[in-house]
């Protein structure tokens, strides 16, 4: 996924988890996630990202 694809309010998916975009840092790669159940946002260099969720199984 390009980071100028990613916005704020968008729901990303890594191979660990998936969150909802706080922040997104175009010069360092960065993105701020924030999963459902937690209160503490994460942080992730855009090559985490996936573009479909992983099935679990």
């Amino acid at each position: 996924m390009d980071i100028h694809e990613v916005r704020p309010g968008m729901i990303c998916h890594t191979s660990d988890s998936s969150g909802y975009v706080l922040e997104v840092d175009t010069k360092n790669q960065l993105i701020l996630l924030q999963r459902e159940d937690e209160t503490i946002p994460f942080q992730v260099h855009v090559s985490e990202l996936m573009d479909e969720p992983t099935p679990s199984g």
